[in-house]
């Protein structure tokens, strides 16, 4: 209930982008990392989320409609930038790749020509496990660690790390 309010709350305040990177500023010292996990709706959350970051995730399932809501995403990047000078570093995450369907390897494709090294190497692809370790309510790690699934996401945790500063 918190965050569904939030956009009202920050919203009525002054320099409500900064907020969340004031916060964050003051425990810094207690954490190396810290991930941010938004909806993918362009509110008061997601402006302070980026305002705060130093590198922006951007996961999209491999289909055309997500395509662009993404091309939205970077152009509220680049008006960000604009008015706060600041270049935001960002890696598209292919997610749901379903490698049998032409929908998800003609939207791969388009990712690959469209932001070229701004996309991850690799994808996140679409894995049953994940549905049945939410039903079991075990994280999938736990419940299928061999899955495909896992793999892809300790692939994408191995790459973040060699991105991450010392």
């Amino acid at each position: 209930m918190a965050l569904a309010t939030l956009d009202r709350s920050l919203g009525a305040k002054g320099g409500m982008g900064l907020m969340l990177k004031k916060a964050l500023h003051k425990i810094r010292q207690d954490y190396d990392y810290v991930l941010i996990d938004c909806p993918p709706v362009m509110g008061v959350l997601m402006v302070n989320a980026i305002a705060a970051c130093n590198r922006i995730l951007i996961p999209v399932q491999t289909e055309f409609l997500a395509l662009k809501g993404l091309e939205r995403m970077i152009a509220t990047m680049a008006l960000m930038r604009t008015s706060e000078e600041k270049d935001y570093a960002y890696t598209i995450i292919p997610t749901m790749y379903d490698k049998r369907t032409k929908a998800s390897l003609e939207a791969y494709k388009e990712l690959k020509l469209k932001y070229e090294d701004k996309v991850w190497s690799a994808v996140i692809p679409i894995d049953t496990k994940f549905r049945d370790a939410s039903l079991a309510q075990t994280p999938p790690s736990e419940f299928a660690s061999a899955s495909r699934g896992v793999f892809a996401y300790n692939t994408l945790l191995t790459f973040l790390l060699q991105l991450a500063p010392e």
